[in-house]
């Protein structure tokens, strides 16, 4: 065929098609934005990255640690550095300076203390008012610049005296932005500079259970940082407990993290495309049952089957790439609304909304998934043989055996190949794919059963309406079962995902109940634990606990050293072997801790340790097994005489490890309370703990929940409108399948109008016959999401499983509902239909 004669003929085709283009397109466009959404984000923020690689690290090269660096640090090859810098940063408490002449203490404020040595930052800009080059010019061992809300939480200003460890600095300065701003964003409290003579004159410079050590390098050029680093990774004392990051592979954590997130987006994005796929099926299907008869008029005319398949190929491939055009054009306006959505986790500038790279992926996924679905109706199309000219009545061959074979394996071979594109890993591809297949089967088994079941059902119903709504959940062609297995889908990605962040914020409550502290103190020397009685009695506080603490790092399990457990351990899994962790000494496994297996504090002449359970698998150690600590350079080996369940929502005092007493009495420790206390006292009580005892840090338990569950409220409602695509897709779908049988719909209403059924009764017929559509749809989809639910939060995040029936009951009301609206909104025209017209033809 001739490209003149195709032209001719697809435009012919496309003409007076408008309400079936709509829903094409339709289909399409809500998959497809939700593609392009989940992908320009993603490419938005590993371009951000990328730009932004050196002064994220503010450097060429960082090694980050949990103890001080070695001398072995100094021996790094000269000729691969030409500047360095380090950082020492901890959470701390500071205050004003007291008035002469109050009566009460003067605010304090949790901040993050950044001491710094050397020429920071390398790269980038420290925003700072005065405006200077260099952060060193405001600082001296006595005066220190901080964050703007500082001063506004503190009512202080430049030149005013702020209490560091109860040593005066003067403030000389703000420092406006930072660099390395990702950073800053989770810090606790606003930053407060200054130098390292000035920390150690602060007498804080030993809190070494809390600080982090970085050591930042400027190097001539890339090869050498990347020579730097790898020097750092093959020195044992150093690859054991550092984290070593060059500026040309970002940041390792945030890395594997954005990766994860866009795995997990993408693919509840591609779900909604394959819901939009299951639409374009039904139109095109529909579409052409109406176009047998051109089918026919073209064989006639001379055309092959090879032909006329290549029109309608070249039609469908069309309609697909307007669909995912205008796909495309709505993804890329919803990254428009992703800042106000996300509010303040990303930084300012980090989303850009046009990413041509994210438009190019949704287009092609979604014209690819328009033409996978649209096979089997094509193949169809070219077996309609040119007698149908003279006898109407002719259908089409059915497709063989081997043709449906061929179209399951296209599809599968499809599903299997997007899903990894839009994964971006192999294995979760194919996980996915999988899933999808399994999930579609039951959803379509557990529907199709319901459909039949209600269809018996309606044979004995006296009300006509009901009998006639029941039995047309069954009929042959109806074309419902595709449907209920999209709005299904969609109903399991919604309420699945708000039955997830609900669960887990009402975790957040639950983890502070009326029995829980509200406030935490840190480093309560043993001198001091008296003087901080009085003041928690002055404050009214209850439920006061006090429990010894031991700093130190585990040195050897059994008789492997912990720098040879370490090594080839990626950075996230090191932590268990390298952080200095807190021992807790108690004489008992508190009530809120489940003993699995042993006894603790049973062996006379033994010193024993009780494990947290993760952290012991995380050390692959059991009962019986003998792990040796550092506590402050001498060795304590300790023997593992039983693993505990910690129940740690539960927000009392937990540990990984608790040791018995005796053991440790001579070793330096403090004393980590727990109390509750009003939350009008609890500022008060801050004050006067930041001037009595200034080395003490009080962490809120309330600002953290907050924080969380604020954190998580945007998450949940940025997934949530993720999956609505879905949702939407299955309405899109719904309203397809109406227009598909619009024909069909007015016949019957006509006939039952000739039987004297008037308008009002057919409405009232469809709208119980779609709210049944809805209603079995909502139904099997609700128990999908609370198996979706439970099984995130029993085997993943270990919670029990928390049924919510009202939002079960909600969803199911809401979606029978809207069905039935929907259904007798897209059959108006199907109502307004006159019988005789219809009978009539």
């Amino acid at each position: 065929m001739k490209l003149p004669l195709m032209l001719t003929l697809l435009r012919r085709e496309m003409r007076g098609s408008g309400a079936r283009v709509l829903f094409f397109v339709a289909c399409l466009a809500v998959g497809v934005a939700a593609v392009v959404a989940v992908a320009g984000l993603a490419d938005s923020i590993q371009g951000a990255m990328q730009r932004e690689a050196r002064p994220m690290l503010a450097s060429d090269v960082r090694v980050t640690a949990r103890r001080p660096f070695p001398d072995r640090l100094a021996d790094a090859p000269d000729h691969l550095i030409s500047e360095q810098a380090q950082l020492q940063i901890f959470a701390t408490m500071v205050s004003a300076a007291p008035q002469p002449g109050a009566s009460a203490p003067p605010a304090s404020i949790f901040v993050e203390l950044k001491a710094v040595e050397g020429n920071y930052p390398f790269y980038g800009e420290l925003s700072l008012d005065p405006p200077t080059d260099a952060l060193l010019d405001l600082l001296t061992d006595e005066s220190v610049v901080v964050e703007p809300s500082l001063l506004t939480r503190l009512d202080l200003g430049r030149g005013d005296t702020l209490l560091i460890g109860g040593k005066r600095f003067t403030i000389s300065g703000e420092v406006l932005g930072e660099p390395d701003r990702v950073e800053a964003s989770l810090a606790p409290g606003p930053r407060v500079f200054l130098t390292q003579a000035g920390l150690e004159r602060s007498g804080l410079a030993e809190s070494n259970g809390r600080m982090t050590w970085k050591a930042l390098y400027k190097t001539p050029d890339a090869q050498a940082a990347s020579e730097l680093a790898a020097w750092m990774e093959q020195q044992e004392s150093l690859a054991a407990w550092t984290r070593v990051e060059t500026w040309t592979e970002g940041n390792p954590g945030i890395q594997r993290a954005l990766s994860q997130a866009e795995t997990f987006l993408g693919l509840v994005a591609l779900l909604s495309l394959l819901v939009g796929g299951a639409g374009v099926a039904q139109v095109i299907r529909a579409w052409l049952a109406r176009r047998f008869d051109a089918v026919a008029t073209y064989r006639c005319l001379g055309l092959t089957p090879t032909e006329v398949g290549r029109v309608f190929l070249a039609q469908t491939a069309l309609l697909g790439l307007m669909g995912s055009l205008v796909g495309s054009v709505v993804g890329t306006l919803c990254l428009l609304a992703v800042p106000l959505l996300l509010g303040d986790l990303l930084p300012p500038g980090t989303v850009t909304p046009w990413q041509p790279l994210a438009v190019l992926q949704g287009t092609l996924l979604g014209t690819g998934i328009a033409l996978v679905f649209a096979w089997a109706p094509l193949r169809q199309a070219r077996s309609v043989p040119p007698i149908r000219v003279l006898r109407r009545t002719v259908e089409p061959l059915p497709l063989s055996l081997g043709q449906q074979v061929g179209g399951g394996l296209l599809f599968i071979a499809a599903l299997v190949f997007i899903s990894v594109v839009q994964a971006g890993d192999p294995m979760a591809g194919l996980l996915f794919s999988g899933v999808v297949a399994a999930v579609i089967l039951v959803l379509a088994l557990t529907t199709g059963r319901l459909s039949r079941w209600l269809g018996r059902l309606g044979e004995d119903r006296d009300s006509w309406v009901l009998r006639h709504a029941l039995r047309s959940l069954g009929r042959p062609g109806a074309g419902t079962l595709s449907a209920m297995v999209a709005l299904a889908l969609g109903v399991v990605v919604v309420q699945g995902t708000w039955l997830l962040q609900h669960r887990v914020t009402s975790q957040l409550g639950d983890a502070f109940p009326e029995t829980a502290p509200s406030a935490f103190l840190m480093d309560v020397q043993p001198n001091q634990w008296e003087g901080v009685q009085q003041l928690l009695t002055k404050a009214d506080s209850e439920r006061v606990q006090s429990v010894p603490m031991i700093m130190g790092r585990l040195s050897a399990i059994d008789a492997t050293t912990a720098e040879t457990l370490v090594q080839g351990l990626p950075d996230d899994q090191r932590w268990a072997y390298t952080r200095e962790q807190r021992l807790g000494v108690r004489p008992e496994v508190p009530p809120h801790n489940d003993v699995l297996e042993g006894v603790f504090a049973s062996i006379d002449g033994v010193d024993e340790v009780s494990l947290e359970r993760s952290y012991a698998e995380r050390l692959g150690v059991g009962v019986g097994s003998t792990v040796t600590f550092d506590v402050q350079g001498v060795q304590v080996p300790l023997y593992v005489s039983s693993l505990r369940e910690v129940h740690w929502e539960s927000m009392e005092m937990n540990f990984f490890l608790l040791v018995e007493p005796g053991v440790l009495d001579d070793a330096p420790h403090s004393r980590l309370v727990t109390f509750q206390v009003d939350e009008d006292r609890e500022d008060a009580l801050q004050d006067e703990l930041a001037v009595t005892f200034p080395n003490i840090t009080l962490i809120s338990v309330r600002s953290f929940r907050d924080q969380a569950k604020e954190i998580l409220g945007r998450l949940g409602l940025a997934i949530r409108a993720l999956g609505g695509f879905t949702a939407v897709a299955g309405v899109v779908i719904l309203l397809a399948s109406v227009g598909a049988t619009t024909q069909q719909r007015a016949r019957q209403v006509a006939l039952l109008k000739t039987l004297g059924v008037t308008r009002g009764a057919a409405a009232g017929m469809l709208a119980v016959e779609y709210a049944l559509i809805g209603l079995v749809a909502a139904l099997v989809g609700t128990l999908g999401a609370n198996a979706l639910a439970w099984g995130v939060q029993t085997q993943l995040m270990r919670l029990d499983f928390e049924l919510v029936p009202m939002a079960t009951l909600l969803t199911v009301v809401l979606c029978a509902v809207g069905t039935a609206v929907a259904g007798v909104a897209g059959n108006a025209r199907a109502l307004k239909v006159r019988p005789q017209a219809v009978l009539r033809g």
